[in-house]
């Protein structure tokens, strides 16, 4: 069952963005979808903030076993309330942790201050630990709250009770780069927060294809023709996404994706942090560990608004931070901009190579980029707008207007006339690990095994890709992974696990041991063939004369809205959605159906 055609009535679509750093929610009516309206009605805003249209995403709990808690703008500055923050950084695993800058010159890392592979989010992944909750579990209780605030403000707005029978339908945007494990768990916390079903009453969005939808049509007419191609740089607070799009019609508006997209954790948190090594290395451990948390806030306040969002944007200006209980001294002074250029420069860098390579990436297809557009929070940062406008001179780098909504705004369009992406691409290759015949003299001796059962030498650590990277699917796809297995008798129980692989390297290897970094395993499936009846699988037989069973059956994978489902097929006819196992650092392997 999808979500409701067209020309069905609707109600009011939310778009939820649950950001690293702060969540916010939009909202607008199919009568009047140009009508776009933000939540504003945070529980606990503080002074000045009353017309906030975001909230902190923070939590903390004042009692870990019921669950109590206090969130965004309810956190007390007392000191004494541990603050989960980041928390969504721990939906994705470390394999894609940015990897630290190197000086273009020397070879050598650029920065100590800024170790940008470090999660930010580390030490709320350890509270985590200790009180028993996992990130799921936190980012459940977080949306909960969120969705339980918007209702209450569309009621307002509209002047009727949305929260009985009448149907709302969701758009909960996600970073492109997420991995096929953060989406299963970003699924998994949207429904335990009452979102509905996946694909019935919510969908998961693409932040920069959401961002693209509202951006282009911003652009509209006068800007776009059929057949230019935009690149979208999505630079958040903690991931930046970059996809490639090619306008295939103006009215409406439908866009086909280019080249596979590319991304990293390389957000505005990662300056945070720098910033938070540089004033440690400036004024010593004991200063900062000695100030009380609400100095400590405040500084990190002042960080953020009178440095990180306005750098770039003059060469004379004042970078003041607020450090309360230090006395002033111009030696511990960030007064030239160099040093906040140190801050920026290693996370600087790492988005400017992606961009660099997704404009080379579409070049390569025979494509010409008239546009790269920045979106985001960490998209309207000035300095990143120069840095791409110097690397890439020939082209035009725009900051769209409401840049930092953009995604907020999309995803409603996307809510109320449907995807206008036709035709994505695949981010990584898919497979499965099996073997294949040996043949000498092709460098396999030592992979090599003998096969009692079919009586025959084989090589292990074969990869079938069944799916490659930037390959062409649309928002619905699916593909078959044709399994077959050989017994002297058939097992008692007919229950097999099979491993999905997964790279992301343009070329994926052959075999597994040709470049065994580059893969990965994406999870475990449950086949269960139980209910067939064991006449039906057939018996070959050896060379010798012994006879053996063969069993062939097929896994049948399916891409619906960026999320992984399974099934298993037998002589054609689906047996039924299959259990699939994840497994996540920061979370304990379960069972997803």
């Amino acid at each position: 069952m999808g979500l409701p055609e067209k020309n069905q009535p609707q109600d009011p679509p939310f778009r939820v963005d649950f950001g690293t750093t702060f969540a916010s929610v939009a909202f607008a009516h199919s009568s009047s979808p140009d009508e776009v309206k933000l939540v504003r009605t945070w529980l606990n805003a503080r002074a000045g903030d009353e017309t906030a249209d975001q909230v902190p995403s923070e939590v903390h709990y004042r009692n870990p076993i019921t669950r109590g808690m206090t969130w965004g703008y309810e956190i007390p500055d007392d000191g004494a309330s541990q603050v989960l923050k980041w928390f969504k950084l721990l939906l994705q695993d470390q394999r894609d942790a940015p990897k630290a800058p190197q000086d273009r010159g020397s070879g050598q890392t650029k920065l100590d201050l800024a170790p940008v592979t470090t999660n930010p989010a580390q030490a709320t992944a350890k509270a985590l630990l200790e009180l028993g909750i996992s990130p799921v579990k936190v980012i459940t209780d977080f949306l909960t709250r969120v969705r339980k605030v918007a209702l209450a403000s569309i009621d307002s707005t509209y002047g009727r009770n949305l929260g009985g029978e009448t149907r709302i339908e969701y758009v909960l945007t996600i970073p492109a780069i997420w991995s096929d494990m953060s989406k299963s768990l970003m699924v998994q916390a949207a429904q335990g927060a009452g979102f509905g079903t996946h694909r019935v009453d919510f969908v998961l969005m693409g932040e920069p294809e959401s961002a693209a939808v509202y951006t282009l049509k911003e652009l509209q007419p006068d800007n776009l023709i059929v057949g230019d191609t935009c690149i979208i740089c999505d630079a958040g607070g903690g991931t930046v996404d970059l996809i490639s799009y090619q306008i295939t019609a103006l009215n409406p508006l439908r866009l086909d994706e280019v080249v596979s997209g590319s991304g990293g954790m390389h957000g505005s948190v990662y300056l945070d942090h720098g910033f938070e090594r540089y004033i440690r290395e400036k004024l010593g451990d004991d200063v900062i560990d000695s100030m009380k948390p609400r100095a400590r806030k405040e500084m990190m306040r002042t960080w953020a608004e009178n440095v990180k969002f306005k750098f770039g944007n003059t060469t004379t200006f004042a970078y003041d931070v607020s450090v309360h209980g230090v006395p002033d001294n111009e030696a511990t002074n960030v007064d030239d901009g160099e040093d906040v250029k140190r801050i920026f420069d290693p996370v600087v860098d790492r988005i400017v190579d992606l961009v660099t390579q997704q404009v080379q990436g579409v070049q390569r297809k025979g494509f010409n980029v008239k546009a790269i557009l920045l979106v985001g929070g960490f998209g309207s940062s000035a300095y990143l707008l120069q840095r791409l406008q110097n690397i890439h001179c020939g082209l035009q780098v725009l900051q769209p207007p409401n840049a930092r909504t953009a995604i907020a705004r999309g995803a409603l369009v996307r809510g109320l006339d449907g995807s206008i992406v036709k035709q994505k691409r695949s981010r990584r290759h898919y497979g499965c690990l099996s073997y294949t015949k040996y043949y000498p003299d092709l460098g396999w001796d030592a992979h090599a095994y003998w096969d009692s059962v079919e009586e025959c030498w084989n090589v292990s650590g074969k990869l079938t890709w069944f799916l490659h990277k930037n390959d062409e699917v649309g928002d619905e796809m699916s593909t078959s992974f044709p399994f077959y297995r050989a017994y002297s008798e058939l097992p008692r129980r007919l229950v097999f696990t099979e491993t999905l692989t997964a790279c992301d390297s343009d070329a994926a290897p052959e075999f597994q041991w040709m470049d065994p970094t580059a893969i990965y395993s994406v999870c475990e499936v449950e086949a269960d063939l139980s209910r067939i009846p064991r006449e039906k699988f057939s018996r070959t037989t050896a060379p010798s004369g012994k006879s053996y069973y063969v069993v062939s059956y097929e896994i049948r994978m399916s891409l619906v809205a960026d999320v992984l489902r399974f099934e298993v097929v037998f002589e054609g006819r689906s047996q039924g959605i299959i259990k699939v196992r994840m497994k996540h650092p920061y979370h304990s392997p379960s069972f997803l159906e």
